[in-house]
């Protein structure tokens, strides 16, 4: 079903905004903690293995905070983390690992303040053990401008209980209404995304994978752009992502979700090189060629920010000859069940690969932005395509079902699907 007809177009050609949102401005928030646990803006749950998980979360200044959790709602047997200070040159935030957990188990955890009451219960799910042909869903998107909150999408992505959250980057427009040019302003972008009720809400129940693209600095910037290392920074501080202790600013990553899903998480922004011809940069596609050639997932899920097809020259387009390498191996290395997951053109697609063998991308968002009217959506390289909502993914892998099936839904910001495709490994 495809709903339309709910969305009022104003301004200028080619974008259409909700009726209810048309603000254009920075919505500059003071968050204040909470008078009795010392908390604020809630929890994050992110990076989970089947075990271990990352736990954000921010405090009062001077704070030392730590994790409670346990399998059972009540936490009446539950262990705990050691107390830690929050990091003031994070703006008191702090993230703290949740290790030994069990495979494909609910945790259910709250965070406690020293010398304070503790604070709400969340919860996660932890990955499938890698041998265990579990069922997987998730759902994927990107593009959150604060100025279009409330993001009532994200409700409706927490309606669909999925195993976890993938957002492809833009998490902040750090250069729309008030521009961010020094680290607190870059910290008051996110804290007014992540002072949003509905992300909260479904931060509270489910975990993310979170990637950056371009509007975590500037609009279609490159490595060497002056707020780069700035933007960088402010983006690790506010979401729970696994660090490499050999490289602390590596964002690519890849995880397992039994024997369904692996998924690959790629940067492709902070190594991209023009002149070379390189999005990713030599050593992130080799350890991706690497990482696909050893995969026994059925389905290999590649999470790009930025499209494969259609995008334009800061996206794959502008890569031609990389692109080709990796579509090549994957080719060449008969690697089955590769599908390409990406956000950033505010539309959602199935776009079909040209001289990829039949390989799809499958573009959703935005879930709060301008809606994309520009693109030709008639244009031949598009199996389904839809400009007209707040919108995200979901897939489904039932191995016990059909171990070689995924199905694909789109879904709208009142939680209703709007397009279907099965997809074959």
């Amino acid at each position: 079903m495809e709903r339309r007809g709910f969305l009022k177009a104003i301004g200028g050609a080619g974008l259409v905004f909700p009726g209810w949102l048309t603000g254009s401005g920075c919505r500059m928030v003071n968050v204040s903690s909470d008078t009795i646990t010392g908390l604020s803006l809630g929890y994050v749950s992110g990076d989970v293995t089947h075990r271990s998980a990352l736990i954000w979360l921010r405090a009062d200044a001077g704070s030392r905070v730590s994790i409670q959790f346990a399998e059972e709602p009540g936490l009446s047997q539950a262990s705990s983390t050691i107390a830690i200070p929050v990091d003031p040159a994070a703006d008191n935030t702090v993230i703290l690992a949740l290790d030994h957990l069990r495979p494909a188990t609910r945790y259910y955890y709250r965070a406690f303040v020293a010398g304070k009451k503790p604070g709400p219960i969340a919860s996660f799910l932890t990955a499938p053990a890698p041998q265990d042909d579990a069922k997987v869903s998730f759902c994927f998107s990107g593009d959150t401008r604060e100025s279009y909150q409330p993001f009532t999408v994200m409700g409706a992505v927490q309606a669909q209980q999925p195993d976890f959250f993938l957002n492809l980057g833009d998490t902040i427009y750090a250069d729309r209404g008030i521009s961010a040019r020094s680290l607190e302003a870059f910290w008051q972008k996110y804290r007014a995304n992540r002072s949003d009720p509905f992300s909260q809400n479904c931060f509270s129940t489910t975990s993310v994978y979170v990637l950056w693209d371009d509007h975590e600095v500037a609009d279609n910037y490159l490595p060497d752009h002056p707020l780069a290392p700035i933007g960088r920074k402010a983006f690790l501080d506010y979401w729970p992502i696994r660090r490499s202790a050999a490289d602390a600013e590596r964002i690519y990553r890849s995880v397992r979700w039994g024997l369904a899903v692996e998924l690959f998480l790629l940067d492709s922004r902070q190594y991209r090189d023009p002149k070379n011809g390189t999005l990713l940069g030599p050593r992130q596609r080799q350890w991706l060629l690497d990482g696909l050639a050893k995969s026994i997932a059925t389905f290999k899920f590649i999470a790009t920010p930025v499209p494969m097809v259609g995008g334009g020259s800061d996206r794959w387009d502008g890569y031609p000859k990389e692109r080709n390498e990796i579509l090549r191996f994957i080719n060449q290395k008969k690697i089955s069940g590769v599908v390409f997951l990406s956000a950033d053109m505010h539309y959602a697609a199935i776009t079909k690969i040209p001289k990829s063998g039949g390989l799809i991308d499958i573009s959703a968002g935005p879930l709060g932005a301008p809606l994309n009217r520009v693109t030709n959506g008639m244009n031949g390289r598009y199996e389904f395509f839809l400009a007209e909502n707040f919108n995200f993914a979901k897939i489904t892998v039932d191995p016990k079902a059909d171990p070689n099936l995924a199905l694909l839904e789109f879904i709208d910001q009142d939680n209703q699907v709007f397009h279907r495709r099965k997809i074959r490994a």
